[in-house]
């Protein structure tokens, strides 16, 4: 392209002079902020195969392997001078689960219970209230007890919850008082009952369990249990955990990875589980 030009002394004067395009359009960028999800989705499911593969492993494979009856020994010689009330032998299990899968949560009936279980039951129907305060239940009421407890005025020192389908919408209002607790009367988890008998004389004695993050912890015995009432209750609770495993639907089984036993005062050993 040319330009005239006025040069004084010189007239017009032609002078050349140079267009560029420039591109409005720049370079294309993956956005950093899905750049960074992948990389995370990625590097969850290295850290998921990792773990599935390290529970597939045999526990004997562990360096802090030990059969139960020689964990039992050293357990109880890590307690000696404690009182016996406060020793509890308990396991502890890896849990290796899909993310957003929900967590185990159940109830197992030991063979040896370490106490005795604290049963509530809701209910509006006198006659059900009767039964189960005469079939050993702590704690029971209908309406005027979801309001008590509503109003902090209830100690909730029970280990479980039943309640009648009558009074199940009125317990919604005391929910987030119980949900957090694993206390809230639930039909999957079986706690809404119509059989109050039943539910009461099978439920003393029982244990609830539930998985926090990627652990699940269950106390098992004392240190004054036997070598056999301890594996009584362990191969129980093992029962108990893997049938509330089964009742969870998952694109992946959950696996059990490594479990360790262990005292109040003692250390963690790997056991077979």
């Amino acid at each position: 392209m040319s330009l005239a030009r006025s040069i004084p002394g010189r007239g017009f004067v032609a002078v050349s002079s140079y267009c560029r395009l420039f591109s409005t359009t720049g370079l294309a960028y993956a956005p950093k902020k899905q750049a960074s999800q992948d990389n995370s989705k990625k590097k969850e499911a290295k850290r998921m195969a990792l773990l599935r593969l390290q529970a597939k492993q045999p526990a004997n494979k562990s360096p802090l392997y030990m059969t139960i009856p020689e964990a039992l020994r050293y357990l109880r010689a890590a307690e000696v001078g404690f009182p016996i009330n406060e020793a509890v032998i308990s396991i502890c299990s890896v849990i290796v689960n899909d993310k957003g899968a929900p967590p185990i949560n159940g109830s197992v009936k030991l063979p040896r219970p370490l106490k005795e279980t604290k049963l509530a039951v809701f209910s509006d129907d006198p006659a059900l209230q009767e039964e189960a305060t005469k079939f050993g239940a702590s704690l029971v009421g209908g309406s005027e007890l979801i309001e008590d407890i509503k109003n902090g005025k209830v100690q909730l020192d029970f280990d479980k919850a039943f309640a009648t389908p009558d009074i199940v919408p009125s317990l919604n209002q005391i929910a987030r008082i119980l949900g957090p607790r694993g206390l809230m009367p639930n039909a999957k988890r079986g706690t809404v009952i119509t059989d109050v008998q039943k539910a009461v004389v099978e439920s003393h004695g029982s244990l609830p369990f539930r998985q926090r993050n990627n652990l699940l912890s269950l106390p098992v015995a004392r240190t004054n249990f036997t070598d056999e009432e301890t594996l009584e209750n362990i191969i129980e609770a093992n029962a108990a955990i893997k049938e509330s495993i089964s009742r969870i639907r998952t694109k992946k089984p959950i696996l059990f990875g490594e479990t360790t036993i262990t005292s109040t005062h003692g250390p963690g050993i790997v056991i077979d589980f």
